[in-house]
C-alpha cells in the first residue's frame, strides 16, 4: 500500500512538473496583431518569460488613429489567457509603444477602444493575434562557416584598404623611381651595345 501512495505522488508530480514547464513556455513568442476592422493599424510584440515567473510583453504599433471612435480615446491590451479564463488587462498603448508584464500564460493578444478601462474589455475590439512560438530558439543551430579563401581575401581587402602612413609612400615612390632608373640604364647599356657593335 505505501509503495502504491508513494508512486501516486511521484506520478502526480511528474505530470504537474510536466504540465507547468509546458505552461510556462507557452507565452514565449511573438504575435501580429492585425486590424479587425479594416483599416491600417498594426502592432508587432514579443513575450519572454522572466527568471521571476512573470512574462515581459513589448509591443509596437502603427498608424493608430486617435480618437478611435467619437468619445473613446483608449487604446487597451488584453491578453487572452491559456486556461479560458477571462481577459487580462494589461494597459494602454498610448503612442504605439509600451512594455507591459503579466503572471498569466496566455495564447493571444487585442485591443480594443475604451472610454474608461475597466476589469472586462467593453469596446469594440480592432485588433487581434494569435501567439507563435520562437522556433528559433528551440534547437540548437551550427555556425555558417566562412570559406577559407574568403578569410584570405577579405584580410588582403583590409590591408590594401587601409590608408597608407607618409613613410610607406616614400618607400613606394622610391621602389618605382628605382625600377624606372634600372629600366632605363638596361636601355641605354642596349643603345651603347648596339651603337659599338654597328661602328665595330
Amino acid at each position: 500500500m505505501g509503495k502504491l501512495k508513494l508512486f501516486t505522488v511521484t506520478s502526480l508530480f511528474i505530470v504537474t512538473f510536466l504540465f507547468l514547464k509546458k505552461d510556462a513556455r507557452a507565452s514565449d513568442g511573438t504575435v501580429e496583431i492585425r486590424s479587425t476592422i479594416g483599416d491600417n493599424s498594426r502592432c508587432y510584440s514579443a513575450s519572454l518569460l522572466m527568471q521571476d515567473g512573470s512574462y515581459t510583453v513589448l509591443i509596437s504599433c502603427r498608424d493608430l488613429i486617435y480618437p478611435g471612435e467619437s468619445g473613446l480615446v483608449n487604446y487597451a491590451l488584453w491578453t487572452q489567457p491559456n486556461d479560458g479564463s477571462n481577459a487580462v488587462y494589461l494597459g494602454l498603448l498610448g503612442y504605439g509603444k509600451a512594455t507591459f508584464r503579466t503572471n498569466k500564460p496566455f495564447n493571444s493578444l487585442f485591443v480594443t477602444i475604451e472610454g474608461k478601462v475597466g476589469k472586462t474589455p467593453t469596446g469594440k475590439t480592432v485588433m487581434r493575434g494569435s501567439l507563435s512560438p520562437v522556433t528559433f530558439l528551440d534547437s540548437p543551430t551550427s555556425p555558417i562557416p566562412t570559406p577559407e579563401g574568403q578569410q584570405a581575401a577579405d584580410s588582403e581587402e583590409q590591408e590594401t584598404t587601409q590608408p597608407q602612413s607618409t613613410k610607406d609612400k616614400l618607400f613606394t615612390a622610391l621602389r618605382r623611381a628605382g625600377l624606372a632608373a634600372l629600366i632605363a640604364l638596361v636601355a641605354l647599356i642596349g643603345l651603347i651595345f648596339v651603337v659599338t657593335r654597328a661602328r665595330g
